[in-house]
């Protein structure tokens, strides 16, 4: 794909995502030092902020046991969740494209699939999630879920990729820390999780959570807001 087509790709994207400038007032304070700072190539550093969390999700796990909903698993309705809790915290829906820093107030998510075999991977794109119903979510994730596994979804476009939140599973493995990797890259500054195996213990239900941020817009203050709200949907 040459350089116009990319662009034009980039320009669809963004306003499928409702994409808009961010204003000086949502800069105002901390944003204004802290987007410059750790987004500045002339400075040798690592922007990036790895967390691992054993996160409680007794009532979660409850509250999905009582939802009904064809197709659904305890993995998309974390997702969807998770989504939706990203809808009400600024720095995870700010993403830098060349120059400017957006505000994606209908990011996509991006979600690695194993499918085994010469591939090992794809990725399944999920759209407008923070505007569907837990049902429609659950529905556009087992389709594409199914698309998958029998090897009919291609490789989406860096573009969109970039400016997707990227949310894993790893329902095998019960890990007490993960670093997830990245690259710098023309869009960047978008927030990765992984789920891992969830586990009881002292009667309670929990499943790790590791997230990779971006020091620019998002740091463990405001992870733990988002953790806060995320855990407060279920009661």
């Amino acid at each position: 794909m040459n350089s116009e087509n990319r662009e034009d790709a980039l320009q669809k994207s963004l306003q499928a995502y409702a994409a808009r400038p961010l204003s000086a007032d949502e800069k105002r304070g901390y944003l204004e030092w802290s987007l410059d700072f750790f987004t500045d190539t002339g400075i040798l550093q690592d922007p990036f902020v790895d967390l691992t969390l054993q996160l409680d999700v007794t009532r979660a796990y409850a509250a999905y046991r009582q939802r009904e909903i064809a197709g659904l698993t305890f993995f998309s309705f974390l997702l969807w969740h998770l989504a939706q809790t990203m809808q009400g915290h600024l720095g995870f829906k700010l993403r830098k494209i060349g120059q400017e820093w957006l505000v994606l107030e209908n990011a996509p998510l991006v979600v690695p699939v194993a499918i085994g075999g010469e591939n090992r991977f794809c990725e399944l794109l999920l759209e407008n999630v923070s505007r569907q119903s837990l049902a429609e979510m659950a529905g556009q994730y087992r389709r594409q879920l199914d698309s998958a596994r029998r090897g009919e979804v291609r490789r989406m476009a860096p573009e969109t990729f970039l400016t997707a939140c990227f949310v894993g599973n790893l329902p095998d493995l019960q890990f007490t820390g993960l670093s997830l990797h990245w690259r710098k890259a023309l869009i960047q500054c978008q927030p990765c999780f992984y789920f891992g195996k969830r586990y009881e213990q002292d009667g309670k239900l929990f499943i790790p959570l590791a997230a990779k941020l971006h020091h620019a817009c998002t740091d463990p203050f405001v992870l733990n807001g988002l953790i806060r709200d995320f855990t407060a949907r279920f009661g």
